[in-house]
């Protein structure tokens, strides 16, 4: 049985023989570059699960697929893929403005998706959001908190400052172990998802319904 360093090694050795000008490289490239454009590798990750290239390249599932050869956890995969579908097909004229506006982070569009589907998000409270996400340039955090202070009951503001201390502890304890390799997979997982229930809570007299993602694979 191989290692996970000697995995490493294998995959490394694959990808620098690749062509420079092949799907697959260029994913790869994307990878690198996540953080300056998410879009591109949105792009890329929708097509490679609902097409399952994946299967093409020796990978046994979209999962293993991006822990291995692009080390990314799934539920960052997922986040991508369902912020590049909101900003391509659900609210298009997001995307269309990227050009004039730039490209907003991605817990800014991702918390714009989770916002919309929420029960509470009239259409007046949504175009709040994304005036104050685009042409004030708030970041996901205030954003949130801006849409618990317009959706939140009367007296719920001790309430709402104790989420959002949950909230803060959360995100020191996921920038703690960020550097440890050896800290299971679901415990990021979690994580993320407790980061995205503080986020989202106290929005009404209960918290937000846990939300569950499609699997890509299916």
């Amino acid at each position: 049985m191989k290692t996970d360093y000697q995995t490493d090694k294998v995959v490394d050795h694959i990808i620098e023989n690749l062509d420079p000008n092949s799907q697959r490289k260029q994913l790869i490239d994307a990878a690198h570059a996540f953080k300056s454009n998410w879009v591109t590798f949105g792009e890329y990750l929708t097509q490679v699960a609902s097409e399952k290239l994946y299967l093409q390249w020796g990978y046994r599932s979209f999962e293993e697929y991006c822990k291995i050869e692009i080390r990314i956890k799934k539920y960052t995969a997922i986040k991508l893929t369902n912020a590049y579908f909101f900003v391509t097909q659900d609210e298009p004229s997001i995307g269309e403005n990227f050009e004039m506006r730039g490209v907003p982070e991605l817990d800014v569009v991702s918390f714009l998706h989770k916002a919309k589907q929420d029960d509470h998000c009239t259409p007046e409270i949504f175009e709040d959001l994304k005036e104050a996400a685009f042409e004030k340039g708030q970041s996901g955090p205030t954003l949130a908190r801006r849409y618990r202070q317009m959706t939140a009951p009367v007296g719920s503001e001790a309430k709402i400052q104790v989420l959002e201390q949950s909230l803060l502890l959360v995100k020191r304890l996921q920038q703690k172990i960020q550097t440890q390799s050896d800290i299971p997979e679901t415990f990021y997982t979690y994580l993320s998802e407790m980061s995205d229930f503080f986020s989202n809570a106290g929005s009404a007299d209960e918290p937000l319904e846990k939300r569950s993602y499609k699997d890509l694979e299916a």
